[in-house]
């Protein structure tokens, strides 16, 4: 013991000391109240191992009793105690994450479900107006027809006023909301993410069309997707063998994080060898040139496998947002267009209706 003892003080470790108390002492000062701990009690924790640990003070000393030798502080327990704190601190943040992350998405969902029902009001005040202007057109007396004619004029422009002001606060609202968004994507990505090739998954992409489409609700800017069908894996895992299924649909996400480069881009693997992207700010002219590309980048790629394998192709359908529509309906859309594109042949890109 005392070879030990006379190694460690031999060593002068005062300098590392020194740096260790200097990071309890900030992560004491700075701690936060936990839902099991206060920030004082966490503060009184590691203040009480950095005393032990720089001035060997022993944990359970109330004063008198001489200081520790260098050898005999147990670093390793402040270590743990740290980290315990950390990993606390750590689950807790992103609980809270995770909660205002549903919270704000549901904020959203309530702006739709209001901004659908003003639409609905609002269409049938119009056609209450045009029937009412009919009616008055068959009113003989002039000073009546103009009177009401003004006053539907007026009810109009409020109309219109209102919706327009609706439509810039909906917007800004939308874009501080997106990057809420962005900030807290994080806490639940890896429950959807797909195993085999690192993209989301259907979980991922459900929940990426929804938010899709309550955005559009909010500002209107146009939203697309592209759903993409590799053909022939069924032959290349009958001769092949599954891994190299495996490894063909590894390459073709590859392929597709070649072409669709944004950070908004979310692209998902939803079944065997299904993908879809979902575009946000992009039209079905924008959408349509990237599955193109995405139709190229595919033949462009070779096989990871074998060098006698077949050349890989896909076919691929997109399709815009259309604002009455739910998310498996823009689906199903993009995937009649997919349709079309095997049933002329396969390795192409054609549009939804």
């Amino acid at each position: 013991m005392a070879s030990e003892e006379s190694s460690a003080e031999a060593f002068d470790i005062a300098p590392l000391l020194d740096a260790f108390g200097q990071v309890l002492s900030a992560y004491a000062q700075g701690s936060f109240d936990l839902p099991d701990v206060s920030s004082s009690e966490t503060g009184e924790e590691l203040e009480k191992w950095r005393r032990h640990t720089v001035l060997g003070i022993p944990l359970t000393q109330t004063g008198g009793l001489p200081s520790l030798s260098a050898a005999q502080r147990d670093y390793r327990g402040a270590a743990r105690a740290l980290t315990d704190h950390r990993r606390r601190e750590k689950r807790y943040v992103e609980s809270a994450l995770s909660d205002l992350r549903d919270a704000l998405w549901a904020c959203v969902e309530r702006v739709h479900t209001v901004a659908q029902a003003d639409l609905q009001a609002d269409e049938a005040t119009s056609v209450q107006i045009t029937r009412v202007q009919t009616a008055i057109h068959g009113i003989e007396t002039r000073a009546v027809k103009d009177e009401v004619l003004q006053a539907i004029s007026a009810i109009t422009d409020i109309a219109r006023s209102r919706r327009d002001t609706q439509q810039v606060a909906f917007g800004m609202l939308a874009e501080r909301i997106d990057q809420l968004g962005s900030q807290l994507e994080e806490a639940k990505r890896e429950s959807e993410t797909d195993p085999l090739t690192g993209l989301g998954n259907r979980k991922c992409f459900e929940r990426a069309a929804h938010r899709a489409i309550h955005l559009h609700t909010l500002n209107r800017a146009p939203v697309s997707l592209v759903l993409v069908d590799l053909d022939h894996l069924k032959q290349i895992n009958d001769g092949f063998g599954h891994s190299a299924g495996d490894a063909t649909l590894q390459a073709i996400a590859g392929s597709l994080a070649k072409v669709f480069l944004r950070e908004s881009d979310v692209i998902c693997r939803i079944g065997g060898d299904e993908f879809v992207v979902v575009l946000s700010n992009t039209d079905i002219n924008v959408a349509g040139r990237l599955a193109e590309r995405v139709v190229g980048q595919i033949a462009a790629t070779r096989a990871p496998f074998a060098t006698d394998a077949p050349a890989l192709s896909a076919s691929v359908g997109y399709a815009a947002y259309h604002g009455s529509e739910g998310a498996e309906a823009w689906l199903g859309r993009a995937d009649a267009a997919l349709y079309r594109a095997k049933r002329d042949g396969k390795g192409k890109a054609v549009g939804a209706e």
